[in-house]
C-alpha cells in the first residue's frame, strides 16, 4: 500500500502528515486520455496524462537535477472553488534522504515530497493553492533532486530517476460555472478553447424545413458557424447537434424570455441560432427581432441558465445570413465590445493558396511549410525534432535513388568530438550530423542525402535526434555541465520533395485526414461542395460535424465551400465534392463508382498474396539499367492478388467514409454515410476523434460506434491531381519509352561501327596506295 503524505501550504509553512490515500484500482481500463465530470457540471477529475495529450506513459524524472511542465488550463467560464492532486509516484530505491520530489504552480513550490529509504512506491495528495488559479495557462510543474550517496556522486548515473503515474495521477477540481458577460469582443471567453472536456457538443437550431431552412445560402451559413466554432476549439473535437426550432403559441413572449422557442438540453454548453429575421421571429423576443436590420451577431444569456450563451446569426436575406456567419469564421476577427452587431459588408476573395511563408525554388519544401516552426533542444537526452511529410513515388524522378535535405542549424560551445545529430527516416537510421566544433557554430544549409528506398508511400516520418556530450565527461567527484549543451534546428531548412498540395493522388483518406486535401487545395475551399443527401437534422449534424472538423484541419476557413442539399443537379459542378448521407440517399451515379463498402456491390478488394506476370516495357526499362543481365530476367513483375467481396445486407450499426475520383465527373470524391441517419450522426461523432480520424488511410475505412472495430480498405488504382513533377529528359525517355532507348542506344552502336569501319577501310586504302606507289 502506498503512504500518504498529506500536504498544505499555510502562511508560507509546508505542513506534512501521515495518512492513507485509497490505492490505484485493479484491472481497470487506463484512460489517461479522457477526464470525468460528476452530474452536477462542476467536479472534474483529470488523470495528469489528460494534460499531456492523453499520453498514458508515466512522466519520467531522470538526472540529478529534473525537470517536467504540463500546461494547466483554466477557463474564464469556470469559478475554481477547490482543487487537489492526488499524486502517486515510484522513486529508486538506490536514492538517498537527500533525495526530493517537488511540486511546482507556475514555477512557485507547494509541496515538497522526501524519499523514504525502502519504500519506492509512494502518494500525496496536495492542495492547489486557489488564488494561483487564474483564467488562462498555468504550469504545474516536478522538480527531482536525485542523490544515491552523499560523498561524490556520478550525476549520470542510471539509478537517478522518479516516474509520476500519468494515469493514477489524478488532479480533482471543483469549479461551478460563472455567468457569462454577454459582449462579443469577449466571445473567445465563452467558446473557449481552455474549456474541461472530450469534446465540445454545440447545440446549432435551424428554422423549420416549411420556412425554407433547405436554402443553400443558409446551409452555408449552418456549414460556416460549425467552422468557426472548430477553429475555436482547435484540436478538440467538435460535435454539432442541429435541431429545428419549435413555436410556442403566438411567438410572443409572455414571459419576458429572450428565446420562448430555444430549449437547450443539459449536455450542451451552449447554442446557436441561425437564419433570417422573418425565420426566427416566431422564436426570439420582439426587441431582438426589431434590431436584426442586416447582417447580425448576438450574444445573449439563456433565459433559464446565464452561465450558458445563446449566439444569434442572423440577417433580413439568407445573403446576409451567411455574410454574418463568414464573419464570425474570419480568423483574428476583431468584434466591438457590445451585445450585438450589424455587417455592413464582407468581401473575402475566392482564389487564395496557402500560404508559405518561406519561398523554396522548384521541387522544394521548406520545414516550416511541413508544420515546423524550428526547435531548441537543451542537455543529454533532449527529445527529437521530429517533421512529418506526405510523398508517393510518382513525385520523384524514377532515376533518383537519393533525396536531398539541407538541414540549418546552430550548437553551443564544448561539445565533445563523439557528439552528433542523428537522422532516422521512418525509424531507420540513415545519416549523422558531427558535431565537432570546440567554439561551437552555425551551419547553414548543410546537405544531406536520404535513400529513396526508405522513403514510404503515405505519411513519413523524420527524426533529428541530438547525441550530445561534454567535453567535461564527468564522474564520480567530476562535475559535469549541462548548460552549455544547445542545439537549434532552424524552419529554413528544407527537402528536395513538391509539396504534396502541388501533385498528389486520389484516393489517399490519410492526407485527407492530415490537410484536408485535395480538397483544400484552394485554401477558402472554393470550388468545394458539401452535399447533403437529405434534410434530417440527423445527417444535418452529421455533415456539420464534419465541416468543422475540415475547418480544424486546414487551419483556416473554408468561406467559399458550398453547403448544398442534393437536387440531383450538384454532381458535376464542383472541383471536389464532399457527400454526407445514409447510404439508401447516395446519388445512384455515385454508388456506382464507389470502390468499397457499398450495399450488392463492390464491398472490399483484399490482397491475399502476390503473382508474376511479363511484361517486356518493364524488362526493357530494367535491362537499360543493367544491360549485362539477360533481358529475359528482367521482364517478370510481381503484382498484387485480390479476393473481391460482396455483401447483401448493408453497414448495420457500422459507418464508412469512402473516397475516389469520379470517372464521369472528373472530380475527387468522398462519401460519409451509414443505414441511416442516427447511425450516421454517432459514427461520424466518432470519426472526428483524435483515435480514429488519426488512422484514416487507404480508399476507405469502416468503424463500429465504440470506435474499435476499424478496417481500411487499398485502392486498386490511384489517379493523380497536379502538376507532375518535373524530371530529366533522360529519365522520362527511361520511365515512359524505354523501347525508344534502347532503339536509340542500337542506333549510336551501329553508327560507331559503320564509322570504325569506314575508317579502317580508308586506312586500308590509303596503305594499299602507298605499297602501289613504292612498286612502281
Amino acid at each position: 500500500m502506498r503512504r500518504l503524505i498529506s500536504t498544505t501550504l499555510t502562511i508560507g509553512l509546508l505542513l506534512v502528515g501521515g495518512g492513507l490515500l485509497p490505492a490505484p484500482a485493479q484491472g481497470q481500463p487506463e484512460k489517461a486520455e479522457r477526464l470525468e465530470l460528476d452530474a452536477d457540471q462542476s467536479r472534474y477529475r483529470f488523470p495528469l496524462g489528460w494534460f499531456n495529450r492523453g499520453d498514458r506513459a508515466p512522466i519520467e524524472l531522470r538526472g540529478t537535477d529534473a525537470r517536467r511542465t504540463l500546461d494547466l488550463p483554466i477557463p474564464q467560464r469556470l469559478s475554481i472553488a477547490d482543487a487537489r492532486l492526488d499524486l502517486y509516484y515510484t522513486q529508486s530505491l538506490s536514492l538517498t534522504p537527500r533525495s526530493q520530489l517537488a511540486v511546482t504552480l507556475d514555477d512557485r513550490v507547494i509541496a515538497q515530497l522526501p524519499v523514504r529509504p525502502g519504500q519506492p512506491d509512494n502518494a500525496a495528495r496536495i492542495r492547489l493553492p486557489i488564488s494561483a488559479l487564474r483564467s488562462g495557462f498555468r504550469s504545474l510543474g516536478f522538480r527531482a533532486a536525485h542523490h544515491y550517496t552523499n560523498e561524490c556522486e556520478d550525476p549520470s548515473s542510471p539509478e537517478l530517476y522518479s516516474q509520476i503515474d500519468a494515469v493514477q495521477s489524478i488532479l480533482e477540481i471543483r469549479a461551478p460555472r460563472k455567468p457569462i458577460v454577454p459582449s462579443l469582443a469577449k466571445i473567445a471567453d465563452i467558446f473557449d478553447r481552455r474549456l474541461w472536456m472530450n469534446r465540445y457538443q454545440l447545440q446549432l437550431f435551424l428554422p423549420p424545413r416549411s420556412a425554407g431552412s433547405a436554402d443553400q445560402h443558409l446551409l452555408s451559413a449552418a456549414g460556416q458557424v460549425a467552422q468557426a466554432i472548430g477553429g475555436i476549439f482547435d484540436y478538440l473535437p467538435v460535435s454539432v447537434r442541429v435541431q429545428m426550432l419549435s413555436k410556442t403559441g403566438n411567438g410572443v413572449s409572455t414571459d419576458g424570455r429572450r428565446f420562448p422557442g430555444v430549449s437547450i438540453g443539459d449536455d450542451a454548453w451552449d447554442a446557436v441560432v441561425v437564419g433570417t429575421r422573418d425565420q426566427l421571429t416566431p422564436y426570439i423576443s420582439p426587441d431582438i427581432a426589431r434590431r436584426i436590420t442586416g447582417g447580425f451577431l448576438g450574444i445573449y444569456p439563456v433565459d433559464d441558465d446565464p452561465t450558458r450563451a445563446i449566439l444569434v446569426v442572423s440577417g433580413t436575406t439568407p445573403q446576409e445570413v451567411l455574410q454574418a456567419a463568414t464573419v464570425l469564421n474570419l480568423p483574428g476577427i476583431a468584434l466591438p465590445d457590445r451585445q450585438d452587431a450589424l455587417i455592413a459588408a464582407v468581401d473575402v476573395p475566392e482564389e487564395a493558396a496557402r500560404s508559405r511563408p518561406t519561398v523554396d525554388g522548384p521541387g522544394w519544401t521548406s520545414f516550416v511549410n511541413l508544420g515546423f516552426e524550428g526547435a531548441t533542444l537543451r542537455g543529454r537526452y533532449p527529445e527529437p525534432a521530429q517533421i512529418d511529410f506526405w510523398f508517393h513515388r510518382e513525385m520523384l524522378d524514377p532515376g533518383k535513388t537519393f533525396v536531398k535535405m539541407e538541414v540549418s542549424f546552430a550548437y553551443g560551445i564544448g561539445f565533445d568530438r563523439k557528439s552528433g545529430i542523428n537522422i532516422l527516416l521512418n525509424d531507420k537510421f540513415v545519416k549523422a550530423i558531427p558535431l565537432q566544433n570546440l567554439q561551437g557554430e552555425q551551419v547553414y544549409r548543410y546537405q544531406v542525402e536520404l535513400p529513396t528506398v526508405a522513403l514510404r508511400d503515405g505519411k513519413n516520418r523524420l527524426r533529428l535526434q541530438p547525441n550530445v556530450i561534454g567535453v567535461d565527461l564527468g564522474g564520480a567527484c567530476v562535475p559535469v555541465f549541462y548548460d552549455n549543451l544547445w542545439i537549434s534546428i532552424l524552419p529554413d531548412s528544407r527537402i528536395e520533395l513538391p509539396h504534396p498540395e502541388d501533385y498528389l493522388r486520389v484516393p489517399d483518406l490519410a492526407l485527407f485526414a492530415a490537410e484536408g486535401l485535395p480538397y483544400t487545395r484552394n485554401v477558402t475551399g472554393a470550388s468545394t461542395t458539401l452535399l447533403i443527401t437529405e434534410d434530417s437534422p440527423a445527417t444535418l449534424s452529421s455533415a456539420l460535424t464534419l465541416a468543422a472538423k475540415l475547418r480544424q484541419v486546414n487551419r483556416a476557413p473554408l468561406s467559399h465551400m458550398r453547403v448544398a442539399l442534393n437536387d440531383g443537379s450538384n454532381i458535376g459542378k464542383s472541383a471536389g465534392l464532399i457527400v454526407v448521407g445514409p447510404e439508401s440517399t447516395l446519388p445512384e451515379r455515385l454508388r456506382t463508382e464507389m470502390q468499397a463498402f457499398t450495399t450488392s456491390s463492390t464491398w472490399q478488394s483484399v490482397i491475399i498474396g502476390q503473382r508474376t506476370r511479363n511484361d517486356l516495357r518493364t524488362g526493357l526499362r530494367r535491362w537499360a539499367d543493367s544491360p549485362g543481365t539477360p533481358l529475359l530476367q528482367l521482364t517478370s513483375i510481381a503484382e498484387h492478388v485480390r479476393a473481391n467481396v460482396a455483401i447483401r445486407d448493408g453497414l448495420g450499426d457500422s459507418a464508412a467514409v469512402v473516397q475516389f475520383l469520379s470517372p464521369s465527373a472528373e472530380v475527387p470524391v468522398t462519401v460519409l454515410t451509414a443505414a441511416d441517419g442516427p447511425r450516421l450522426a454517432q459514427g461520424t461523432a466518432r470519426l472526428v476523434e483524435h483515435s480514429v480520424w488519426t488512422v484514416l488511410d487507404g480508399a476507405g475505412m469502416l468503424w463500429t460506434p465504440d470506435g474499435e472495430a476499424i478496417v481500411k480498405a487499398t485502392a486498386e488504382y490511384r489517379e493523380f491531381i497536379g502538376k507532375k513533377p518535373a524530371m530529366s529528359w533522360s529519365s522520362r525517355l527511361l520511365s515512359d519509352y524505354p523501347w525508344l532507348m534502347l532503339v536509340s542506344l542500337l542506333l549510336i552502336v551501329s553508327a560507331l561501327a559503320t564509322l570504325s569501319w569506314r575508317l579502317l577501310l580508308q586506312r586500308a586504302r590509303r596503305r594499299l596506295h602507298a605499297g602501289t606507289s613504292q612498286t612502281q
